[in-house]
């Protein structure tokens, strides 16, 4: 780029800085308001340092334009705060990203520890850096300058990068992890945008152009948790109702002519004993037992099912398959998964369903497709009470 280029983006950089640091201050008073993010402290901790980056690179800045009302000593000291930061920012994206992808390594409890090790070695590095000047320095006529081991700095930035990216694409091909495919994904894609502005930048460090990237990163990964929360139950983690009928409407638009489409509606039984008797922790558990070997049980039907907790204890499903007693088999491995999960899970009481099943004709709303099954469901709760 052309001198000329440059000079009219310098002035703005102190403006930009200051501005992203106003927005990422306002999200982190978003997490302090709502705490139901998954991996909200971790989240928060990026969001700090991220705006620690901020103000930093603009104190570099102002430290460089008027470095004659500066010591080189308070130039270093901006400096060092500033790749500190950008460092500390991977590595808190780093463990965000992981409690994102519920990986065991974040279950640890030396997680946090074990992933910081890059950082504490770069910040050592930094103080060293203050006596050998080998990461940066402020030379004889107050400018600032890289050394020979600078780009450290960035390498040790894109390797937290590059595992986010890795791991989570990893995780997106995963046979048991199918249904989750485009959320495994999108965690893979986006660090991508603040690394390819971390590029830019290197090449041109007079272009603010990191923060604006970094801040829109921000934004957007918390606009996925506020999706997460808007479209996913809380208690059990699968679809809510209102993502499952978004599903089911588009199934039945798209529905595939050499395949039916199948419904079962699913209601525990029993649960409002298992509430009264042992209390809602143990009816908590009962639904947790239920929805797990139905995520599980998915896996296999790839993007063919779709399930969710539709409301209270009922839980729904659809299914698209060219065999009428695949969603029944489907329920029947359920059943035998809960069996397991009752015994090794201590539950005091027993766990089953009932369900129902209807298959769409082509022609019924969406409404009376769910009352068909809705209606079997109940005969057979009648059935079985009437059974005992």
């Amino acid at each position: 780029m052309t001198p000329e280029i440059l000079e009219i983006f310098y002035p703005l950089y102190v403006e930009v800085d200051m501005f992203g640091s106003v927005i990422i201050l306002v999200l982190i008073f978003r997490l302090i308001v709502d705490s139901r993010i998954r991996g909200q402290r971790e989240f928060r901790r990026l969001l700090i340092w991220e705006v620690i980056l901020f103000m930093s690179e603009a104190m570099s800045r102002i430290t460089q334009d008027y470095r004659a009302d500066f010591t080189d000593s308070l130039v270093m000291i901006a400096k060092s705060v500033y790749f500190i930061s950008c460092v500390a920012s991977s590595c808190a994206c780093f463990s965000y990203f992981e409690c994102c992808r519920d990986s065991a390594l974040s279950h640890r409890c030396r997680f946090k520890t074990f992933s910081s090790i890059p950082l504490y070695f770069y910040i050592a590095l930094v103080i060293l850096n203050l006596y050998g000047k080998f990461l940066f320095e402020v030379n004889d006529e107050g400018l600032y300058q890289r050394g020979p081991a600078f780009n450290i700095t960035y390498v040790l930035c894109y390797f937290y990068a590059a595992v986010i990216s890795v791991r989570s694409f990893a995780d997106a091909f995963r046979k048991e992890n199918y249904a989750d495919r485009g959320y495994f994904i999108l965690l893979g894609v986006f660090p991508v945008v603040p690394g390819i502005a971390g590029v830019f930048q290197y090449s041109f460090s007079n272009i603010p152009v990191l923060c604006p990237a970094m801040t829109i990163f921000s934004i957007l990964i918390y606009i996925d948790a506020m999706e997460q929360l808007i479209y996913t139950d809380p208690l059990t983690s699968l679809d809510n109702r209102r993502s499952f009928t978004r599903e089911l409407v588009t199934m039945m638009k798209n529905q595939r002519a050499d395949e039916k489409l199948y419904f079962a509606m699913i209601d525990l039984n029993n649960f409002k004993s298992i509430n009264d008797t042992y209390g809602h922790n143990a009816g908590d558990s009962a639904l947790v037992i239920v929805a797990d070997p139905m995520r599980q049980s998915a896996d296999s039907h790839r993007n063919r099912l779709n399930l969710c907790r539709y409301g209270g204890d009922e839980f729904a499903v659809i299914l698209s398959s060219d065999d009428r007693m695949e969603i029944r088999r489907y329920l029947r491995d359920v059943l035998t998964q809960i069996e397991v999960l009752v015994k090794e899970r201590h539950m005091p009481c027993p766990v089953t369903f009932s369900a129902g099943v209807s298959e769409w004709n082509g022609k019924d709303e969406p409404g009376e497709f769910i009352e068909n099954a809705d209606k079997e469901m109940y005969v057979v709760k009648s059935e079985r009470r009437s059974s005992q």
